[in-house]
């Protein structure tokens, strides 16, 4: 964990090795718009390309719901 923000624990996505599926290139893994995830108490994740992207995300919900 990087940091919890506003009780949302904050890390780099890279080192999920469930993350990985068969037939996943390495390259692939790397998605920038993943690269960062958070998760909250309720086990609801939040993917972003950087920190301030989730912080952001953290804050404003609305802004980013799709």
């Amino acid at each position: 964990m990087i940091e919890n923000y506003k009780g949302w624990d904050i890390t780099l996505n890279w080192d999920n090795k469930d993350y990985l599926k068969s037939g996943t290139s390495k390259r692939n893994f790397f998605n920038q718009s993943e690269k960062w995830i958070g998760v909250d108490l309720n086990g609801q994740k939040i993917y972003g390309s950087s920190l301030k992207e989730i912080r952001h995300i953290i804050d404003y919900p609305t802004l980013h719901s799709k």
